[in-house]
């Protein structure tokens, strides 16, 4: 699904081939809101996008937007027949403080949507301490095995966790490599770049790709954060 044009070191040039056509790596995913679409997505493609990400969770939890999913399709819901990406919900939980749907259930519905890359309700690591944050890779990887069972013919993205520990980091997507899944996302990035912490930000991004599979697409949540 992934082809490498070129690279240089940990960086590459390749192309993700979905089941609405192919995306250009590196890119950029525009964030759509289903209910707030103030720029429609298909407004997206005459600006050079070649996909968009929106959020499952949010959509399955609005029952008149789930019946449409369900019922026509993601992309027609919301008009968009280019390659989307959806989120679980991962980070909303970790605002909101509440955990009210499977870590299953949500890679099923966005299957069931059809959803060209899905994402694993992975559990959202920023400043936890250690002993929390490993806890929380524990679950994720084991969220993450339990949802290859799940995703049928949708691409899936099991995402790598850790905080702000680069050997959390390091176990994270060395055990998640092992699953071989579609992409790789790097997740509970947002809270450091609102802070301006990147050069924590490099290292938990350099100890996750040097562990996981060269082949893969990787693919930094949040980076367009201001």
């Amino acid at each position: 699904m992934f082809e490498i044009k070129a690279r240089d070191g940990l960086a590459r040039i390749g192309i993700l081939k979905t089941g609405h056509g192919s995306i250009n790596t590196p890119a950029l995913l525009p964030v759509i809101n289903p209910h707030f679409m103030i720029i429609k997505p298909k407004e997206m493609l005459s600006m050079g996008a070649e996909a968009i990400i929106t959020n499952a969770y949010i959509i399955y939890k609005d029952e008149n937007l789930r019946e449409k999913a369900l019922k026509k399709g993601l992309h027609s819901l919301l008009s968009f027949n280019k390659p989307i990406m959806t989120d679980s919900g991962s980070f909303q939980m970790y605002v909101y403080g509440k955990r009210d749907i499977d870590a299953d259930e949500i890679v099923s519905f966005q299957n069931a949507i059809r959803s060209d890359i899905g994402t694993i309700l992975d559990v959202f690591s920023s400043d936890a301490s250690y002993e929390e944050a490993k806890e929380q890779v524990k679950k994720t990887i084991e969220r993450a095995r339990n949802a290859m069972k799940f995703k049928g013919k949708m691409l899936l993205a099991t995402t790598v966790q850790g905080g702000t520990y680069e050997d959390l980091r390091s176990k994270a997507a060395k055990e998640l490599a092992k699953l071989n899944a579609d992409v790789y996302p790097i997740g509970g990035v947002v809270p450091l770049m609102e802070s301006q912490r990147f050069f924590e930000l490099a290292k938990g991004i350099v100890a996750s790709k040097k562990n996981l599979l060269p082949s893969k697409p990787v693919h930094l949540l949040g980076a367009g954060h201001p």
